[in-house]
């Protein structure tokens, strides 16, 4: 959700990229267990996730003596599967190629192309001295590295974790959270309002970089660093100041954010747009809406939009569960009880992606209609569930219930769902690729999903699990893919990450090394390594 100008900085010279800004304060050495100080951990033994031959079920004790009997299943043409020590081994050397070949200053992009010359962020090419937050950017593989340490114990991943934390440290803006890219070049760092820089609290908007101070909640961005930099400050031992200070400062700027009614802005400065402006009490629909696109003007505005009450919430639970303080808890509960405030009239008992201060349906961008959503909805279940499980609140729970009873009921025929839904009729509503709404699936807007699953089912599965009596399990500091995968999905997925790493250690598809291939690799081939194998 951006409609933003992004000012690039340039750094001529390729020899400085991995020269420290001289905005750096060191975060001080890091304690190391010599007792996990080891290079491999070898499982103790190896299970196959299926077996060609019975001949294999007699070697797989055996791993490192089983060299001849994988020549011969080799030419004979059955396939062999992947190991545990297969996936530790490929694991190591895909973090070690980002690590070593892809990491400037602690900083990642979203992509690169298979030379690292060329990098990019959402929306094109970034210079070499811009690292990008947003995942799967910088904190995102700063969890990959904090995984590997996780099932290794091995002090150089936690090392390569605290890099990128000394990054995000050093880049976290005076407003208290981050922008979409951080800055590394010494030269243009002073077009941003870090704290490290000692800015202090004043920090004007700049001509040449209006962007410079604004904190964004928007994909994730500020809390997937707070949930990577609490992680890294419960692997670390809660040893290193500097991170527990950028993690209580930023939590603490996020709770004066926060609205009356427990919506947080998508941005934010020093000032929170509309936060004085008084607001109606719960969400009512519209007598009418326009058809035609109405810009938004005055906030403030309350969003569901791409998941940030839910994004933001867990941020707060994880905080909680991490440090005990109440008022983290308190400002997760404020945010479940803005859903359940936000939560449209029966019968369409889902959510929109924007209100105004009426607590009305409205427009957001061109393709972002009022409408009744059915992506976000299933967010807001997910975060209701989570929160229900913290307080034991019952009506948390309710109202996921009676959300999820209106999504059942306006699944397409083909078992998807489409992303908005029109309020008071709910007829699928699509935006073609001229912006125009329709009620046609023909022509859907290409850049934006109009139609799909949305792990919906696996939200409303999780939720009949809990009625029937299933635990409900907090989220980790880090949330995965990889962990909701089923037993023959994970086998396949690890099969397919180890059959695809090239000599030189990289997922490399059409030229290109893809983030989010390499996040999903690593959390894939982790989990299975501790499911089939032994841990350090």
């Amino acid at each position: 959700m951006k409609d933003i100008e992004l000012p690039l900085g340039s750094r001529s010279d390729p020899t400085t990229l991995r020269r420290r800004t001289t905005a750096t304060t060191p975060l001080g050495p890091l304690p190391v267990d010599r007792s996990t100080d080891r290079r491999v951990v070898t499982p103790k033994r190896a299970r196959s996730v299926f077996r060609p031959a019975t001949v294999v079920a007699g070697c797989v004790s055996r791993l490192f003596a089983c060299a001849g009997l994988a020549i011969l299943l080799s030419a004979s043409g059955i396939a062999q599967a992947a190991t545990p020590h297969d996936a530790l081994s490929v694991l190591e050397r895909a973090a070690t190629f980002f690590r070593d070949r892809l990491g400037v200053e602690g900083t990642y992009v979203w992509r690169y192309s298979a030379d690292g010359t060329v990098r990019m962020g959402e929306g094109g090419k970034v210079p070499s001295s811009i690292g990008w937050v947003e995942p799967p950017g910088t904190p995102a593989i700063g969890a990959a590295f904090l995984r590997l340490h996780q099932i290794t114990g091995q002090p150089e991943w936690l090392e390569a974790a605290r890099t990128v934390a000394e990054a995000l440290v050093r880049t976290q803006l005076v407003s208290g959270g981050w922008f979409y890219k951080i800055e590394t070049s010494p030269e243009l760092v002073g077009q941003w309002c870090y704290r490290s820089l000692d800015a202090g609290k004043k920090c004007p908007d700049a001509e040449d970089n209006p962007n410079r101070n604004r904190t964004v909640l928007d994909d994730n961005t500020t809390q997937s660093v707070l949930n990577f930099l609490m992680w890294f400050d419960e692997a670390s031992a809660h040893s290193v100041p500097a991170v527990d200070e950028a993690i209580k400062k930023g939590l603490k700027r996020l709770m004066k954010a926060q609205y009356a009614n427990g919506a947080f802005p998508v941005f934010f400065t020093n000032k929170i747009p509309g936060q004085d402006v008084p607001s109606a009490a719960e969400a009512t629909m519209p007598d009418s809406w326009s058809r035609t696109w109405i810009k938004p003007t005055t906030a403030p505005y309350f969003v569901t939009n791409d998941n940030l009450p839910r994004n933001v919430g867990r941020s707060f639970l994880n905080a909680y569960r991490l440090y005990g303080k109440d008022q983290y808890l308190a400002t997760a509960r404020r945010v479940g009880d803005f859903l359940l405030a936000a939560q449209l009239p029966a019968p369409q008992r889902g959510w929109s992606q924007q209100y105004d201060r009426t607590m009305q349906p409205v427009w957001g961008r061109k393709f972002e209609p009022p409408a009744v959503v059915s992506h976000e909805t299933a967010g807001c279940i997910e975060y209701l569930i989570e929160l229900s499980g913290e307080t034991g609140e019952r009506k948390y729970l309710d109202a996921a219930r009676s959300a999820a009873d209106w999504l059942e009921a306006v699944r397409l025929p083909d078992g998807n769902w489409a992303r908005f839904y029109e309020l008071k009729t709910d007829r699928p509503l699509y935006v073609d690729n001229e912006n125009r709404l329709t009620f046609s699936d023909d022509d859907l807007l290409g850049h934006y999903g109009m139609k799909g699953q949305f792990e919906i089912p696996k939200v409303l599965a999780r939720l009949r699990s809990i009625e029937k009596g299933a635990p409900i399990v907090p989220e980790k500091l880090w949330v995965s893919e990889a962990d909701e995968l089923d037993p023959s999905e994970l086998s396949a997925q690890a099969q397919a990450f180890v059959d695809g790493i090239d000599a030189q250690g990289r997922w490399a598809d059409d030229g290109w090394i893809d983030g989010r291939r390499f996040m999903q690799g690593v959390f894939v081939l982790a989990r299975f390594f501790e499911d089939n194998g032994d841990g350090p």
